[in-house]
């Protein structure tokens, strides 16, 4: 009560003292009126006992993590491969039933120490290379699917996922299970679920992911069951029908993701997103910055499903008719390169989605060209990092490498505002278009800002898949046929995530990937191509050797009109981009890539397969 008290009082003293009121009589009556006497209500309640919210899930949730250490202990124990899968098994189960509380409660531990990818990753936000090596559930899965099961290192992770385990359990008393915190991780749930669990990207060993979806939805029921959260009947049939269609439909290979969606995964997530009807305060509302999911649009295949707010870096106010025309202006002057003779549109042609149908794009000198291949522009704001590489963490950061860049625009800033300056049109757009910056309308910001809001109304979210998938549309059966291979046996989903189809990482949405493939140097893979992709940036803190020939997963929407494809065009056709995919990469090809993280076994998939991946890939072209 005591600690309470001292809080609220430290509370009111600040807000007293932002306010003016010790300094002025009148100031102080009115602040006694509208805040001191409220909170000094608030005082005197501290001392009442108060209930800890929906006491039910927590117990739920405390049970299931100590049935997770049980179950870890008999499976470090087991004395037979049978008995070890059978544990493990129950560890998933476990875990899929309480798993949108742990990823709620500490995003950072549950992808450091839980469910991350099983690959090394670098921390973040420090200032030198610091390698963080992958532990969790996914590495234990690998581990299990090998045919020599590497025992030491198999106890190693199970004694760290048990310390994990501990850790939670003593974090637990300390948490508030409010229904912000509940409704939150079951809707980031419901995401990951589809967009990691169905597409095997959870389970790269035993690919157990429609269980792991049924264990979920039945993890989700029981917490909503033990909860405080009103007027969820609805829900709770809806989340009945989910478990039965999976507990019915088992097949990995042959389960209808699209049919999935339509029937049950969507009609549910708009119930989710209903029970913020209930007061309860949706996550944009309990954050100081937004968040990269609109928590209320219902749909994952519309462009409402992303909140713009949290891709720009700029206030979206700017993002309006006049700045996007002046963007759009810029962006096809070629006065502005040095030269005078390239342009951003002559790599990125609207005809051709945004690209140049080039193999790498030509260099501004006439000389030859630059180091890569032109991505698509649509979409392409929706990531947390640009270029192949991933060296510019900001759009607005990307066109000061191609103004500097001696291959491209090989000019100055200070020579472009030269040239803005003395057109008066330009005046006039600039001043237009940001009007608090009349007095210098052309600079730094308002020229990458302009820039910025053009490329960044060039969004795709409204093919025929899109529609299809909101109910607007049909599609071919090959299509269909095609997206659940991209969404399943293909593993195309498992890097190039829906609803994007890149890199940028579900369910937060929050990071850009990317792999090492292996690309050859030609089409006979006599050797690996030579360029280094994110280990080329020489940035000491990410020389891992991990990152040596990893580059960004691009989108494959659009991909029937942006070819040649990879990152050094060394693809003509979809066709040998496929078989690439199809036989394992550059490992697959018999090349040697020591960090490949694209599997070297092969696909499998037939003719008729690779038709179906194309159908697929042609309906998710604007």
């Amino acid at each position: 009560m005591l600690s309470r008290i001292k809080v609220n009082f430290s509370f009111i003293c600040l807000r007293l003292h932002e306010s003016g009121a010790f300094y002025n009589l009148k100031g102080s009556i009115n602040m006694i009126k509208k805040i001191l006497i409220p909170c000094l209500v608030l005082v005197l309640l501290a001392g009442l006992p108060t209930a800890n919210p929906n006491v039910g899930v927590k117990t739920y949730y405390q049970n299931n993590l100590k049935r997770i250490a049980v179950e870890l202990q008999k499976m470090d124990e087991a004395n037979s491969s049978e008995q070890r899968g059978i544990h493990y098994l129950s560890v998933r189960k476990y875990f899929k039933k309480i798993e949108s509380l742990l990823s709620r409660i500490d995003k950072e531990s549950y992808l450091k120490n839980y469910n991350g990818a099983p690959l090394p990753k670098l921390e973040k936000n420090v200032p030198d290379l610091r390698v963080i090596q992958p532990k969790g559930l996914q590495v234990i899965d690998e581990l299990l699917a090998e045919s020599e099961v590497d025992e030491v290192e198999l106890s190693k992770q199970i004694s760290l996922m048990q310390k994990s385990i501990n850790q939670s359990l003593v974090l637990n008393t300390s948490i508030l299970f409010t229904d912000e915190l509940i409704l939150h991780g079951i809707q980031q749930q419901w995401i990951r679920d589809y967009t990691l669990g169905l597409t095997g990207f959870d389970t790269p060993g035993s690919l157990a992911g429609i269980s792991d979806a049924k264990h979920s939805a039945e993890g989700i029921l029981a917490l909503l069951k033990s909860s405080e959260i009103n007027n969820i009947k609805e829900l709770e049939q809806a989340l009945e029908r989910n478990i039965d269609y999976l507990s019915a439909n088992t097949s990995f290979k042959d389960f209808d993701r699209a049919a999935y969606y339509k029937i049950h995964w969507q009609p549910t997530y708009q119930l989710i997103v209903d029970l913020y009807g209930n007061n309860i305060a949706n996550w944009n509302e309990t954050s100081h910055l937004p968040q990269e999911v609109n928590p209320l649009a219902t749909q994952l295949f519309d462009t409402s499903f992303f909140n713009l707010q949290a891709f720009l870096d700029f206030n979206k106010k700017e993002l309006n008719p006049s700045t996007i025309e002046l963007g759009e202006r810029l962006f096809y002057d070629a006065r502005l390169s040095g030269g005078g003779k390239m342009s951003c549109g002559s790599c990125h042609n609207p005809t051709l989605a945004f690209t140049d149908g080039e193999k790498k794009s030509k260099s501004s000198q006439g000389l030859g060209t630059v180091q890569r291949n032109a991505p698509t522009l649509i979409n392409s704001i929706y990531t947390k990092a640009f270029f192949y590489d991933l060296r510019s963490p900001k759009l607005s950061q990307q066109f000061e490498h191609v103004v500097f860049s001696t291959d491209e625009f090989n000019t100055s800033l200070v020579d472009i505002f030269n040239k803005l300056e003395s057109d008066s049109s330009y005046q006039k757009m600039f001043k237009t278009s940001f009007p608090e910056h009349v007095r210098n309308p052309v600079n730094i910001y308002t020229f990458k800002t302009a820039l910025a809001a053009y490329v960044a109304s060039l969004t795709g979210f409204d093919t025929k898949w899109d529609k299809y998938m909101r109910g607007e549309g049909e599609v071919s059966s090959d299509a269909i046929n095609g997206y659940n291979l991209f969404m399943g046996k293909a593993a195309c989903g498992t890097c190039h995530f829906a609803p994007t189809f890149a890199g940028l990482v579900p369910p937060y949405y929050d990071d850009s990937e990317s792999e090492v493939l292996g690309v050859p140097s030609g089409k006979m893979y006599l050797s690996l191509d030579d360029d280094m992709g994110r280990y080329s940036t020489q940035r000491p803190k990410e020389m891992a050797d991990f990152y040596k020939h990893s580059f960004k997963t691009t989108t494959a929407r659009f991909a029937n009109q942006t070819g040649p494809y990879m990152h050094n065009g060394v693809f003509e056709t979809m066709d040998e981009v496929l078989e690439f995919y199809n036989n394992g990469g550059g490992s697959g090809h018999n090349l040697e890539v020591p960090y490949q993280t694209l599997s070297s076994d092969s696909l499998h998939l037939n003719s008729l397969e690779l038709s179906n991946l194309k159908a697929f890939i042609d309906a998710i072209n604007d």
